[in-house]
């Protein structure tokens, strides 16, 4: 057993012992004369032999030096390296992680998790030299933490750490650690991950530590690890119908272990309470329930979902955004201006659908933009600029439905076709066919049956298109024949939405125009987009925005507002040649809730924002499923502290100092000064 120094030069110090040594040798006493008149008097003077004396000055000289000693002992730091470790160089740089994810507004034993936290990060940083440096990280991954700080600057950024939307796996974490001290460093360190260890995001399977690396648990745990919380909502139906019943999913979940009936949900459309109902969910299970509610309002539409939930409440609320036009506008192209009776009676009695038909020739100088959706009805070709029309319409979010004719100019159909990234035509079929299989999960058809038909009676085709049958692009088919052809099928290009039929709506091609499939078909492929896709997004996570604007770059200022949460940023953008325009949120925004998209003062487009509901699950690793970890690869170099049962400061200094004696100096310093002044008064 060897002992080692933490400040050893101050070993140096031990020349102080030479004081007491020169103060001996030349014995600076004072002589008092006495005057007596009479010699008996010294009989009153206690007769001290020469031995004696020179004993007593001895033992009063060997206390002075073993008190200086221990006190230079004291200040050098000595210990005793624990178990069979050698002496371990002295760390003056430290990482110190705190979790600061919503999940640390919940309870532990001692107060809410994220003070506790504060708290033992300055305990830690207070068991580590003055000198020291300290790398400091929160899951803000903040630029200001990203360098080392001495222990004043350190605890400043401790005191002032608030709760984020942000959440870090841990794996990563470590990653950041290990870049920021520099991957190419040969000396140890010792990371500290003080954290509540949720599962969610504590992949502590994945860590990859090197040699160098001590990595401290430090677990905070919630007292309570139940939740009740909303996990996501979604409409089924891709159209919005204005003053009609619509229909929102809301999916609940529940970790905790109590089950819960006739809890609230409600439903806010703009601010105000637009239905209210109740659910029932069992304990550790999901729910999904539906609430009924009519479109009143049109323009941008922003919804709120709550519910109730003690302690956690940041997951209480789901927000989420649709925007509804007070009249979806839809152009239908003919060879000749004529009505087609088959298309137009499906929106004749729409108050909100407004249909308007021109000819192929009229179609040259047209504004696609200005509609919804365009629907191309027996063309014979499509030429070059009507094909650069309909790609740009498309990749901005409109919906072209195409019903081409037996016969087409199947060169100009197959350009679009091949630029559109679908399936082109390879031919033409005249014989009489029957359709067979109906693609159920369709998005178009989700809603159109209740349940799958086994004897479903099926449109017959007189004659069709044929098309090709490529693997690999984005086309889905909503109709088959009973060869396995495609009759009906949906592609995506851009941000819009293309749907081929393999015939003109027309009787002479079958009996599709007079089935009852044909009024839900064409329905819901001219209202698919009217809702857009996205009603909302996930703070923390990488997204992109499509913002349609004609003017060009130089003119545009975006903003991004929500004036009572007082945000107003401006964000980066992209535009294509097309009149899409790409806004990149990033992270700039940290709060839940609804904003506005503004472009020189007017608003052009709302989004909603919730926060990621891998926080809301509460459940995490208890200390000794750490401990088993920690003890199952002992070449990941991790310890847990459990700061329940041990003292932190205390198990810092021993996991650093092993062994820590200078508290035994100390003592041994004030028993030598008191055996010196015993040895003065009463040694005689």
């Amino acid at each position: 057993m060897t002992i080692h120094f933490l400040y050893p030069t101050f070993l140096f110090a031990l020349f102080a012992v030479l004081i007491p040594v020169i103060i001996h040798l030349f014995n600076f006493r004072t002589h008092k004369t006495v005057y007596f008149s009479n010699v008996q008097f010294l009989k009153n003077v206690k007769q001290e032999t020469k031995s004696k004396s020179n004993l007593k000055h001895l033992l009063i000289l060997f206390m002075r030096i073993f008190a200086i000693s221990a006190i230079v002992f004291a200040f050098a730091r000595p210990f005793i390296p624990s178990g069979n470790e050698t002496a371990k160089p002295r760390e003056n740089k430290i990482g110190i992680y705190i979790d600061n994810s919503f999940s640390t507004e919940a309870e532990s034993k001692y107060g809410k998790i994220l003070e506790i936290e504060k708290k033992k990060a300055l305990e830690i940083a207070n068991a580590y030299p003055e000198d020291a440096e300290f790398l400091f990280l929160t899951n803000n991954f903040d630029l200001k933490h990203q360098h080392f700080v001495l222990k004043e600057q350190f605890k400043d950024f401790v005191l002032e750490t608030k709760t984020s939307p942000v959440f870090r796996n841990t794996s990563l974490l470590v990653s950041k650690m290990k870049t920021l001290f520099g991957k190419n460093t040969k000396d140890t360190y010792s990371i500290y991950i003080i954290s509540d260890f949720q599962k969610s995001s504590s992949d502590i399977e994945t860590i990859k530590t090197d040699s160098n690396q001590n990595i401290i648990f430090v677990p905070i745990l919630a007292e309570k690890t139940a939740n009740l919380f909303i996990d996501s909502v979604w409409f089924e139906n891709p159209y919005r119908p204005i003053n009609q019943t619509d229909e929102i999913n809301v999916k609940l979940i529940n970790t905790g272990d109590e089950a819960y009936t006739q809890m609230p949900l409600k439903l806010f459309i703009n601010d105000q309470l637009k239905s209210t109902g109740s659910f029932n969910i069992e304990a550790h299970s999901q729910a999904t329930e539906r609430i009924n509610f009519t479109n009143n309002n049109t323009g941008t539409v922003n919804g709120r979902i709550e519910i109730s939930d003690f302690p956690i409440t940041y997951d209480n609320s789901f927000y989420f955004n649709y925007n509804l036009n007070d009249t979806n506008k839809i152009l239908i192209i003919r060879e000749k201006n004529r009505t087609n009776k088959f298309i137009n009676s499906v929106f004749s009695n729409l108050n909100y659908a407004s249909v308007k038909t021109i000819s192929i020739n009229q179609s040259q100088n047209f504004n696609f933009n200005e509609y919804n959706v365009v629907i191309c009805d027996g063309l014979k070709q499509i030429d070059e600029k009507l094909k650069a029309d309909f790609l740009n319409f498309i990749q901005d979010g409109g919906t072209l439905i195409l019903f081409p004719v037996i016969n087409c100019n199947t060169d100009s159909y197959n350009k679009f076709f091949n630029e559109a990234e679908l399936n082109f035509i390879t031919g033409f079929d005249t014989s009489k066919i029957d359709a067979e299989k109906i693609n159920y999960n369709n998005e178009i058809l989700k809603n159109v049956f209740k349940k799958k038909e086994q004897n479903l009676d099926m449109p017959v085709f007189l004659k069709r298109i044929i098309f090709s049958d490529q693997t690999n692009i984005d086309e889905e088919v909503l109709l088959y024949s009973e060869k396995n052809d495609k009759l009906i099928t949906s592609g995506t290009y851009g941000s819009g939405k293309i749907f081929t039929f393999a015939q003109a709506a027309d009787k002479s091609y079958g009996n599709l125009v007079y089935h009852p499939l044909w009024v839900s078909l064409l329905y819901n492929m001219a209202f698919f987009n009217t809702s857009g896709k996205d009603i909302y997004y996930t703070i923390g996570t990488d997204f992109v925005i499509h913002v349609k604007n004609k003017k060009s770059v130089s003119d545009n200022i975006f903003q991004i507002l929500n004036k009572d949460k007082n945000i107003d940023i401006i964000p980066q953008f992209s535009n294509t040649e097309t009149s899409d325009y790409r806004l990149f949120i990033n992270k700039m925004i940290q709060k839940a809730g609804h904003y506005n998209i503004v472009l020189n003062n007017k608003t052009v487009k709302g989004i909603s924002l919730n926060y990621n509901r891998r926080e809301s699950n509460l459940e995490h690793y208890s200390v000794n499923e750490l401990q088993n970890f920690a003890s199952d690869f002992p070449e990941q170099n991790i310890s847990i502290i459990n700061p329940e049962k041990e003292l932190l400061k205390e198990t810092v200094l021993n996991q650093n100092q092993g062994i820590r004696l200078y508290k035994l100096f100390l003592l041994l310093a004030l028993l030598f000064i008191a055996l010196e002044i015993v040895f003065i008064k009463f040694l005689n």
